[in-house]
């Protein structure tokens, strides 16, 4: 996964809007924009100035990926500051689509096993 993926999926799982991580950076949102969009390159000192305001280490924001999520939502792991209280409703879908789509799979692979 990208950097600027990373940085957008970060955001959303915080709930934070584009405009707020913008005016936390001292940016404009069109430039904020560009940095998700893999539109820029985004400087290490950028990078640490995102984590910081995500409340959390650059090296987190860049070891961001799928199995980080699962593993907060699963509490498998002790690290608790991607997650700020509340999640958007797109994300939760994903999950409970993913969910099922793993379940489905499950029982195909069982069903073979017999």
């Amino acid at each position: 996964m990208a950097i600027g993926q990373k940085i957008k999926k970060v955001r959303e799982f915080k709930n934070f809007t584009q405009e707020h991580l913008a005016e936390k950076l001292g940016m404009s949102v069109a430039g904020y924009g560009k940095i998700e969009r893999e539109e820029t390159d985004v400087p290490f000192s950028r990078l640490e100035q995102i984590a910081a305001t995500f409340n959390m280490k650059t090296e987190d924001l860049v070891g961001f990926d799928e199995q980080t999520v699962f593993n907060i939502m699963h509490n498998q792991t002790g690290i608790n500051h991607f997650y700020n209280g509340s999640i958007s409703n797109d994300i939760i879908e994903n999950f409970k689509k993913t969910i099922q789509l793993l379940e489905e799979k499950v029982a195909v692979l069982e069903k073979v096993q017999k």
